[in-house]
């Protein structure tokens, strides 16, 4: 799997946990929502680490 696949598929991974926290505040289950907002933020920071495919590997 190169970076860019995973780069994707962790993208639709913060987009579900959005709409999960944004299902759960519909519920009033506040503590779920937190919870998945905070594993998106988390997702979406360690994707500020991660290269593409076209940048050269760090030695």
């Amino acid at each position: 799997m190169t970076k860019d696949e995973t780069r994707k598929i962790l993208l639709g991974d913060i987009n579900n946990y959005r709409l999960k926290a944004k299902y759960y505040e519909s519920l009033r289950l506040f503590e779920a929502a937190k919870y998945a907002n905070n594993l998106a933020s988390n997702i979406e920071l360690a994707l500020t680490t991660l290269p593409s495919d076209d940048d050269p590997e760090i030695s």
